[in-house]
């Protein structure tokens, strides 16, 4: 098992579910869904709860929640609605600023969930700033699915075919990479698609082929049926033991040196089922 494997689980600004209750329940890093880089602009995303409004309640927060067996607790920014606008800042001066903001606050990386049709060579840059400035944050993207025909290789995308993350994956600027594996019904490897929970073995294996190997990949899942429109949950019979079944791909995985770990949209949404997800996979962790 690779030691640096996390339990990853993105949080929702808008609902009031804390980083510590999260690390309570084992997940290892936290993923604030969603901050804000709207140029100089950075912080958390309108609509916040009031357990993540409050800038002294979540300095306090995400400092409990590293005592509570959290060890990453990221800031990410982009998501369906987009909070990722860098307004064309030089890529230093805009690392600067979030570089600050993050250290400020008790971060210790920052997310690029981004599904925007966005500059690549930009968002390379930006990555490469950041390490520069503060070697220890870890940088993390939250790529989807996508592959020219059935059968051939898979690749990451920000939205539809648009490969926006490429060259920081070929810098090796990303430390993990969360991927989404749910929400496109098309991609097909080896007979399974993402409507199969064996995906996620199959697609881990067909991703070694394309992504550096100092980077660690972790496939992620919904949480439940609410949780994405396409997945494993979304097919007519979901077998009564989904979540065992979804752990034993991450045990045929786990052994690998390029396994980061599992990720789950989200971890309020598995909330509502009572932690299922989380119960199930994090002793693979």
């Amino acid at each position: 098992m690779n030691n640096n494997a996390l339990m990853v689980g993105y949080l929702q600004s808008w609902s009031n579910i804390s980083f510590t209750q999260a690390a309570e329940q084992g997940y290892t890093a936290i993923v604030l869904a969603f901050g804000k880089i709207n140029g100089l602009d950075i912080g958390i995303a309108d609509g916040a709860s009031s357990v993540f409004s409050s800038p002294a309640q979540l300095k306090a927060d995400i400092k409990k929640a590293k005592s509570k067996g959290a060890k990453q607790v990221l800031f990410s920014a982009g998501g369906a609605n987009n909070t990722y606008n860098p307004n064309n800042l030089p890529t230093v001066v805009l690392a600067q600023n979030l570089v600050e903001y993050l250290t400020d606050y008790g971060f210790t990386g920052v997310d690029f969930d981004l599904e925007i049709n966005g500059d690549g060579k930009y968002l390379d840059e930006l990555c490469q700033a950041i390490k520069q400035l503060a070697p220890t944050l870890l940088i993390t993207a939250a790529p989807q699915v996508n592959q020219r025909v059935p059968g051939s290789d898979l690749y990451l995308v920000s939205t539809g075919h648009c490969r926006m993350y490429d060259q920081a994956i070929n810098n090796n600027r990303f430390d993990y990479l969360f991927i989404q594996a749910y929400n496109n019904p098309s991609p097909d490897i080896d007979g399974s698609k993402e409507t199969n929970v064996d995906f996620i073995s199959k697609s881990f294996i067909n991703f070694k082929k394309s992504i550096p190997t100092e980077t660690l990949i972790v496939i992620g899942e919904p949480a439940n049926r609410d949780a994405a429109g396409t997945s494993i949950f979304t097919v007519p019979d979901v077998p009564a033991n989904i979540y065992p079944l979804i752990s034993d791909q991450y045990q045929a995985i786990y052994k690998d040196p390029q396994f980061g770990g599992a990720m789950v949209w989200s971890i309020n949404l598995d909330a509502q089922t009572n932690y299922q997800f989380v119960k199930a996979v994090k002793d693979t962790i």
